[in-house]
């Protein structure tokens, strides 16, 4: 990777930085550090930290063996800078099959920036986040992103 970038596994020392990260892309629905830390002692291998000139820039908690993208985020200083295309590019990598995850259906950015990572929208989860739901996306085995 470019610019000092190295994508590198979760340590516990992160976790004020990936809180932060957390907070403040999904303020509606920030995970508890509880959870977070039982993702990384349940997910130790798909709990990676994107970091950047030192810092924690991102973070992706993912399934290895199942491809269940949990959280996925980048500190907002950071963002459109291709950080969560090459954390996606990582699981895609690393994963055992297909990947696949749940994103607001009113979140059209995200929904779009999926679908640009070769994601389809495969079903709908009503209710999923209490005033919204789920949308359910799938990239299959053998798809990617579009360069």
């Amino acid at each position: 990777m470019a610019n000092g970038e190295s994508i590198r596994p979760f340590r516990r020392e992160d976790i004020e930085d990936i809180m932060e990260i957390e907070r403040r892309a999904f303020p509606k629905s920030a995970y508890p550090e509880a959870l977070i830390l039982e993702y990384a002692r349940k997910y130790r291998d798909g709990f990676v930290v994107l970091q950047l000139g030192g810092e924690a820039a991102g973070y992706l908690i993912y399934d290895r063996r199942e491809g269940h993208v949990f959280s996925m985020a980048v500190k907002p200083s950071h963002r459109r800078k291709g950080l969560g295309t090459k954390l996606f590019t990582h699981a895609r990598t690393h994963a055992k099959g297909k990947l696949w995850l749940e994103v607001r259906s009113k979140n059209r950015g995200a929904v779009r920036f999926y679908e640009s990572l070769g994601m389809k929208v495969r079903g709908r989860v009503p209710g999923y986040y209490e005033e919204d739901d789920a949308l359910v996306m799938v990239l299959e085995e053998g798809g990617g992103a579009r360069s």
